[in-house]
């Protein structure tokens, strides 16, 4: 049934056809799906421009952990396994037959908006659906952390992850990818089911997540404990990222452009610069420079360094307002690292271990790390005007040619002073000559110059 409404301001009457008012309800139910605000998200698709860099970086191997890779097939085989890891650890709890799964449905279900709004977008999956996959993935990742972190917590023979020599490495490879994070909130929240308090052992699980990940990305057992007791991730990524930074001297947030800061690690030494690797007990975030020495500290350059690397930044390039600690670092070492000359310079220091074996890898790592990616508030910003400023001393280089040129060796060194020695010997000699033209030119020919024996 078509009806009229009344434009007021051009006084003509608009037929609203069904056609019209079909349209209408989709669009008005659309606008009622849609949450207000994107303010509590955390969790993000990963840029389409990011992920044509490297599509593998950003894509589980492994397991699915929330809705983003939901379903896959190649991800299925993990699911069983989720299951029976989510079956051992009800099994020990203090509940008791069905209300097992009963209170952790309960629970979840009071934080499910919540935990929706984590995701940046519409998450397509029923109440139930969604309920269902936040209980086995929280259940599982709390099982996985137990079995790690407690020895007597069995894992049985066969099981992918502890028992294959490439399972729990390619498992914490899929658990630091952006798109397969889980809500920190859902965690706490089954962790508060009568029951599951006690799997922890009064452990906080963001210390509990550090020891987990520590061997792979190395925090310091210092920096876990006593650092990290009162901070918490909103996932496992941003909890790490946090870890990196929070110790850092909170300096250099000055906006730059994306170009190259500073000169190569080459060129730096040739202008005196000294690289030295720095403690290994703090962040290798934090970069020093101080009267010509860069501090750096070192880090492992392996096979999963890349995709560690691009889901941080990508993380940080969807949060808006803060230091990005980790673009800044790839793009400070980019500057740094030009080929693989550059990279055999900070292999030799200590400061990088090369597990790719070969020096022109990592170099076209870091130089590919950063394209497409956007630098803002970097925090290298004072410290790369402190080494552009010693650079651009003429002074500096002119000593370090000196010393690389004339100085690197005993031989060079007796070389060089048998050259000054000729050179004021000959400036002697030749100065008596004119004193002695110059007498001669005064009294005489015949004149003999005087002694300058005293």
């Amino acid at each position: 049934m078509n009806t009229e409404i009344l434009d007021a301001e051009q006084n003509v009457a608009i037929q609203i056809t069904e056609e019209i008012r079909v349209l209408a309800n989709s669009i008005e139910l659309k606008l009622e799906s849609i949450s207000s605000s994107t303010i509590d998200c955390s969790i993000y698709r990963v840029h389409e421009k990011f992920r044509k860099q490297n599509e593998s970086a950003y894509t589980p191997e492994m397991i699915s952990i929330g809705p983003f890779h939901r379903g896959k097939k190649s991800l299925a085989p993990m699911e069983d396994q989720k299951l029976r890891y989510t079956k051992a650890l009800l099994s020990r709890t203090m509940l008791t037959g069905q209300n097992k799964v009963k209170e952790c449905v309960a629970y979840l279900k009071e934080i499910e908006e919540v935990a929706r709004k984590c995701y940046s977008e519409h998450i397509n999956l029923s109440s139930d659906e969604f309920v269902e996959m936040m209980v086995i993935d929280g259940l599982f990742m709390i099982e996985l952390l137990r079995k790690k972190a407690d020895k007597t917590v069995k894992f049985e023979p066969g099981d992918p992850f502890f028992s294959k020599t490439l399972g729990l490495s390619s498992l914490v490879r899929d658990l630091l990818l952006l798109e397969n994070q889980l809500p920190m909130i859902v965690l706490e929240c089954l962790l508060n089911v009568p029951g599951l308090k006690g799997e922890l052992k009064g452990v906080p699980i963001n210390i509990l997540v550090l020891r987990f990940f520590n061997p792979w990305i190395p925090l310091g057992k210092e920096v876990i404990e006593s650092s990290f007791s009162s901070h918490k991730g909103k996932h496992i990524l941003d909890l790490l990222s946090q870890a990196f930074c929070v110790l850092l001297p909170k300096v250099g947030n000055k906006k730059i452009d994306s170009g190259k800061p500073i000169r190569s690690v080459i060129e730096l030494k040739n202008a005196g610069v000294k690289f030295v690797k720095s403690s290994t007990s703090g962040s290798f975030l934090d970069i020093r420079f101080k009267d010509g020495i860069m501090e750096i500290p070192p880090i492992d350059i392996e096979d999963q360094s890349d995709t560690l690397l691009r889901n941080f930044i990508a993380f940080e390039q969807c949060c808006d307002g803060q230091i990005t600690y980790m673009t800044s670092y790839a793009f400070f070492i980019d500057s740094l690292i030009n080929s693989g000359q550059d990279v055999g310079v900070l292999c030799k220091q200590g400061i990088i271990t090369n597990l790719l074996g070969d020096d022109e890898a990592v170099a076209v790592l870091f130089n590919k790390l950063c394209c497409e990616v956007t630098l803002a508030n970097f925090y290298y910003s004072e410290l790369c005007d402190q080494v552009n400023t010693y650079y651009n001393t003429r002074w500096h280089v002119w000593r370090a040619t000196l010393k690389r040129d004339y100085f690197n060796s005993p031989w060079a060194i007796l070389s060089f002073m048998a050259a000054v020695v000729l050179l004021v010997l000959t400036f002697l000699a030749t100065l008596y000559a004119i004193l002695s033209y110059d007498y001669q030119t005064k009294h005489g020919t015949e004149a003999t110059p005087p002694s300058y024996k005293s």
